[in-house]
């Protein structure tokens, strides 16, 4: 029964759904892990995301992993997070694109923030076999990048830890940041 409640997306206690069956002459079986296992991929998602993206190499992921390597975090066992300043909100907007992701792009208006976030188990186990780790500030390693994509990963990476300055002399200065300094030895 308690994948019932599930199903009903706990709109509907035991009890409800127990006497909505009773009254209307309805009998319940049990699921099999496997009926339970398709009932929830099928409702699991509420929006549309392709979830193969991180499988093929081409720029355009390569850019987004870099950005990921830089800004974005997993946790628990399926959740993907990129998160931003609010004013580079029309990158995650690309990003939500390539990604074929309908939801909303949440905007975090006490941390001058917006964020792409949400669930699919395939893209946490594809971001964890491309070198991906979660808590991964101090202790990322640089991951196994295909030379012709190295430029597009390092483009995403810029984008979210990099910075360009103008110095006193009118010269500009560009800086990558890590809190990893294996990261930033191998990116060397």
């Amino acid at each position: 029964m308690p994948e019932w409640v599930d199903f009903f997306n706990r709109k509907y206690t035991k009890n409800q759904i127990y006497s909505y069956c009773y009254h209307n002459k309805l009998i319940m079986k049990k699921l099999s892990k496997s009926e339970i296992s398709k009932i929830q991929s099928q409702n699991s998602r509420k929006y549309h995301i392709n979830q193969d993206y991180f499988k093929t190499w081409s720029s355009d992921m390569a850019y987004v992993l870099g950005l990921w390597f830089a800004d974005g975090c997993i946790y628990g066992g399926k959740m993907f997070d990129i998160t931003l300043h609010i004013k580079d909100k029309y990158i995650l907007k690309r990003i939500a694109e390539k990604l074929g992701y309908e939801g909303n792009i949440q905007d975090c208006v006490d941390r001058q923030a917006a964020r792409i976030n949400f669930s699919c188990v395939v893209i946490y186990n594809d971001i964890i076999s491309l070198g991906g780790i979660e808590n991964k500030s101090l202790t990322i390693k640089f991951p196994n990048i295909p030379e012709e994509f190295l430029p597009d990963f390092i483009r995403g990476y810029f984008d979210g830890d990099g910075s360009v300055m103008r110095l006193k002399n009118n010269r500009l200065n560009s800086a990558i940041t890590s809190g990893s300094k294996d990261f930033l030895d191998s990116l060397l």
